[in-house]
């Protein structure tokens, strides 16, 4: 949990606690009643709703963590929570995102504001009245709002979280370390129940991870028609054929990091420098508690620097901007949300890239999926465009993290989304010249530790297929959300050769395949003076009309031993359409109506 003192933090409630009558009065609800006074008559009506945030402690976790529990958490142990929101009428909201990207309806390209979405879309000031009264009301302080009304963080107790959402929180031992999660779903009075879409920060079991694959230097290695070796980032526009595009110096790109990305924006520098590239305009922004945990991860700095590098690389040397969307360390996942919503709400980078991913399964109990998700309908309704890595675990992500699970498969969120791009993994296979000869599937097989590192890809378990996805002429059909959409390299073998604290490293896994696309769509955007909306739907139309826009990854699986997913001509799922022959693709723009 959130590390404050118990002590600290017991005090501060206290005097929290005798103070509800002035605190009420800040956040002054309808006029025919005091929201403290409403809070308390609604907590003591025995209707109580559950919100998407489900009881973590399942069977299917206990099998899958191997724990067994040890205690219920101190009422006095400190915990961090943050309460997502509906969005209003989110059915108008899905609809108008699916509009602006279909060229034939008249919302086409009509995108929304964040002034709009806060008119139109957002919880009102009343409902965020009432929930934060309810917060106060059971002993929450450090209520902060975010921007879009979206999303309300709070400091508390396990014992507060108990009464406020009628849940307690566990206590358990995992592979060493401890954890917790609330043994219950996550209520609130019925009353709000029309308002709170979950309770975050409740578990920390499962984490987002990061999706790079480090390995030593390769030596050259001939296969699959041509050679595999590492690449510096400055060659894959010429691999994929973008060389000769416009670089992306008009376009703001963002990044979602865990924790500061002060290293990563020192080790950008160096790369711009010895590369005599001009500097890159970067800035980081704090997208939860100001002052919250946002000190450099070191088990994140690897990634960070392969997003940048790979980014500006394939960008062409050059960004109108790059904006570190810093989550919250001590906040976990619930910090993540934040960030994602941070991107949003501020409207700035067109293009977002998410090299992080974990379990779908679990991301739909805790309510991760359903808060995040209406995240990413406002992305897309405001034409900007989230990139995430689809996963290094082949067809295992809920597995233990890539540990093969026979014919039992499953994903990574976000990557699962049908309104975020999923860039999926190859292996790529270079000519005489440097220049491209083929690509297969990414799949390195099993590590010493006998995980799987493999292009994840397949069927969501949770969201139905978008209409550009159903009718896909794979087996099996999709009916639910496939993944991913398109793949880039990402073997740690044809990897990218970027600058970490002065030294070189080659890293692949598909953190380096979702930077590849961000890059080269930042300069169509730039192109294109930052016209262009989210592209899924025009990627489907056009690939499925105009194959010669792809190279074909037809060789290759995401499984061991048998099971997983195999590719084949066209849409697979360990590659979706293959990677983009990018001068091929802004010709096509060109002519076409594709995202524009």
């Amino acid at each position: 949990m959130r590390s404050i003192s118990p002590l600290c933090l017991g005090a501060a409630l206290a005097a929290a606690s005798v103070s509800v009558e002035a605190t009420a009065a800040v956040v002054e609800a309808a006029p025919d009643a005091n929201p403290a006074a409403r809070t308390a008559a609604l907590h003591e009506n025995p209707q109580w709703v559950a919100t998407a945030t489900r009881g973590f402690l399942n069977p299917r976790q206990l099998r899958t963590f191997a724990v067994e529990p040890t205690r219920e958490a101190k009422a006095g142990e400190a915990a961090h929570i943050v309460v997502a929101m509906k969005a209003r009428d989110f059915g108008q909201l899905r609809d108008l995102a699916a509009a602006v990207t279909r060229p034939a309806d008249p919302n086409y390209h009509k995108f929304l504001t964040p002034e709009t979405f806060l008119e139109r879309f957002a919880p009102t000031p009343r409902q965020i009245e009432r929930v934060v009264a309810h917060l106060r009301q059971n002993g929450f302080i450090n209520i902060q709002v975010s921007k879009n009304r979206m999303l309300i963080s709070a400091d508390g107790t396990a014992g507060t979280v108990k009464t406020a959402f009628r849940t307690p929180l566990v206590h358990f031992r995992r592979n060493g370390r401890a954890a917790y999660a609330n043994a219950a779903a996550a209520q609130v009075p019925q009353a709000l129940g029309e308002s709170v879409m979950a309770v975050l920060g409740l578990q920390n079991i499962t984490r987002a991870h990061t999706m790079a694959r480090i390995g030593p230097r390769t030596p050259p290695a001939n296969a699959g028609g041509g050679t595999a070796i590492g690449h510096d980032p400055l060659e894959f526009p010429g691999i994929y054929n973008a060389a000769m595009l416009p670089s992306a110096e008009n376009t703001t790109v963002g990044i979602i990091t865990i924790g500061g990305a002060n290293q990563a924006a020192s080790d950008l520098s160096q790369f711009t420098s010895a590369n005599n590239l001009p500097p890159v305009n970067v800035s980081a922004v704090r997208s939860g508690n100001p002052d919250g945990n946002y000190a450099d991860d070191p088990d994140g700095q690897v990634e960070w620097d392969l997003d940048s590098q790979s980014i500006v690389g394939a960008a062409g040397g050059a960004l109108g901007g790059l904006v570190f969307y810093e989550a919250d360390l001590d906040a976990g996942n619930a910090g993540l949300t934040q960030a994602f919503n941070q991107a949003v709400t501020d409207n700035q980078a067109k293009v977002i890239n998410v090299s992080l991913g974990w379990c779908e399964a679990d991301a739909n109990a805790d309510g991760t999926l359903a808060t995040e998700e209406q995240i990413f309908t406002a992305a897309v309704a405001q034409g900007q465009t989230f990139s995430v890595s689809s996963g290094d675990e082949g067809a295992y992500e809920c597995n233990n993290r890539g540990y093969p699970d026979g014919s039992t498969y499953s994903l990574s969120w976000p990557a699962s989304s049908p309104h975020v791009i999923a860039v999926g993994g190859t292996t790529l296979f270079t000519g005489g010249n440097g220049g491209y000869a083929s690509e297969t599937v990414w799949n390195e097989g099993l590590d010493q530790n006998g995980k799987l590192w493999a292009s994840t890809g397949g069927l969501s378990a949770y969201l139905p297929a978008p209409s550009w996805q159903r009718s896909l002429a794979v087996s099996p059909r999709p009916t639910n959300r496939a993944v991913p959409d398109i793949a880039f390299d990402a073997a740690q073998s044809t990897g990218a050769l970027i600058r970490v604290g002065g030294e070189v490293m080659q890293v692949g896994g598909t953190s380096l395949s979702s930077p590849l696309f961000v890059g080269f769509w930042a300069r169509l955007q730039s192109a294109r003076d930052n016209g262009l909306g989210f592209p899924a739907s025009s990627i489907y139309a056009s690939v499925g009309a105009t194959p010669s826009l792809v190279h074909d990854v037809t060789a290759g699986n995401n499984g061991y031993n048998g099971n997983g997913y195999v590719a084949g001509s066209g849409w697979d799922y360990p590659t979706g359409w293959g990677s983009f022959d990018m001068a091929r693709l802004a010709a096509y723009i060109e002519r076409h109506p594709f995202a524009r």
